[in-house]
């Protein structure tokens, strides 16, 4: 695997590029394998990993030959590509690797760490026989490696917030613009609950392109008839059908838009043929776990994990956990890039916490301990502290709620969630030495 993450990274040089004409042309270098199955495309700033995972679950639990492809992983490479529920191994990625490398030597191609990527996802898928993939766009939407994709099953839109904004704009207007990107001709799409102003433009393009626009906010409605720490019970209804209550893990009130988002989705398969019986949606709801999101690491003293790194997550977290009746005494370990609206993000969470300790991340743009204290301290957490590593953050963080009877809180780049996850050997087969990532 370190040989596959090195030749990956030579790929940095080339950058991010707009424009999906070198994808284009590697993908027909490769016979057009996304061609060979059908599609479900989902954008958003924040929920289309979770609204992935749903959609994948419910197909597999149906029996179809399914696939996953997401960004960024967490721990190793893995992650990202996904076959009938289990992360390819590295033996699979090394051929997958080494057939799109074939065929940028034959024809003097040069794509991207992520174009190379989704190249291999679209091989390995096609090799695997699946049926259908569940694909998440990278970042925006209209220029992503992953709109090769012509005629998706469905488009999925979730949750617009303001990010990436030096690449995608700095109005929400402008960010939904970048998403509507894969909204394609007569094809359906679906719209979570978002900022009106995002929803209007992306409503524009769809009446543009004839494509039936499905708003998730107005379709499904989601009963809550419990919550816990361990998650909650859900109960969904929609004009076509009432659905078996499920309580699954996906923990917060953002993950009811979520799951009212994904199911609108898949009930669109079901216009083309391919018909979710209600049971496989209530079972999907009980099995899928999606790390990172409000994860429930530990019950004594309880401690979330949640890669939220831009206001909106953190405005979205900071009510899931009002929602677990988590108002006060929190103890917070964080780490963030600097490359984000890290104060802005901090002040969402900021009423809640009682103690903070600001640890490093393995990233170079990662924002040094003593910088976010200062950022920490200018939202109103004057007792921050600056950490030299993740787990002595941790140790703190922990004694800290288990002498105050409070909750452990990390959350912040999704670099953290990975170091946090490794050091306590999640997701399997952890190699220390694999934790470098570029996503």
């Amino acid at each position: 695997m370190r040989a596959f993450l090195e030749r990956l990274a030579a790929r940095r040089r080339f950058g991010i590029r707009p424009g999906l004409e070198t994808m284009r042309a590697l993908c027909a270098a490769l016979g057009n394998p996304e061609r060979e199955f059908a599609v479900i495309h989902i954008a958003g700033t924040n929920g289309k990993g979770s609204v992935a995972a749903l959609c994948e679950a419910a197909l597999r639990t149906m029996g179809i030959p399914v696939a996953r492809y997401t960004s960024p992983h967490l721990v190793r490479v893995n992650e990202r590509f996904v076959v009938d529920g289990e992360p390819v191994t590295d033996e699979t990625l090394a051929r997958a690797l080494d057939a799109v490398e074939a065929v940028c030597a034959r024809e003097g191609l040069e794509p991207t760490f992520f174009e190379v990527l989704t190249a291999c996802a679209w091989w390995i898928f096609r090799e695997a026989g699946m049926r259908v993939v569940v694909c998440e766009v990278g970042m925006g939407g209209r220029w992503d490696a992953t709109n090769v994709i012509e005629a998706p099953l469905v488009s999925v839109i979730t949750h617009v917030a303001l990010d990436h904004c030096d690449v995608l704009g700095d109005t929400v207007e402008a960010i939904a613009a970048e998403k509507a990107g894969i909204v394609k001709a007569g094809r359906p799409v679906v719209v979570g609950a978002m900022d009106p102003r995002a929803k209007t433009v992306i409503a524009d393009v769809a009446a543009r392109l004839q494509a039936p626009l499905h708003d998730a906010a107005e379709e499904v409605r989601v009963a809550v008839s419990r919550r816990t720490l361990h998650g909650q019970t859900l109960q969904c209804s929609t004009p076509i059908c009432d659905y078996p209550a499920a309580l699954t893990r996906l923990a917060g009130t953002f993950q009811v838009e979520n799951a009212a988002t994904a199911l609108c989705a898949l009930e669109r398969l079901g216009e083309q043929g391919l018909q979710v019986p209600p049971k496989a949606f209530a079972e999907a709801l009980r099995t899928v776990s999606w790390p990172g999101r409000c994860q429930l690491l530990s019950d004594d003293p309880p401690t979330f994990l949640d890669g939220g790194h831009n206001p909106d997550a953190l405005s979205a977290l900071r009510e899931a956990l009002k929602s677990m009746h988590i108002r006060r005494r929190v103890a917070l370990v964080c780490g963030f890039c600097g490359d984000k609206a890290v104060g802005a993000a901090l002040r969402e969470i900021a009423p809640l916490v009682s103690a903070a300790w600001a640890v490093p991340i393995d990233n170079a743009r990662g924002l040094s301990p003593g910088a976010l204290v200062t950022e920490l301290r200018g939202v109103g957490i004057p007792s921050a502290v600056p950490m030299a590593s993740v787990s002595e953050g941790l140790e703190a963080a922990t004694a800290w709620a288990q002498d105050n009877h409070g909750t452990v809180l990390i959350c912040g780049s999704l670099f953290l969630v990975g170091q946090v996850l490794a050091l306590r050997g999640d997701l399997g087969g952890i190699d220390p030495s694999e934790s470098v990532r570029a996503h």
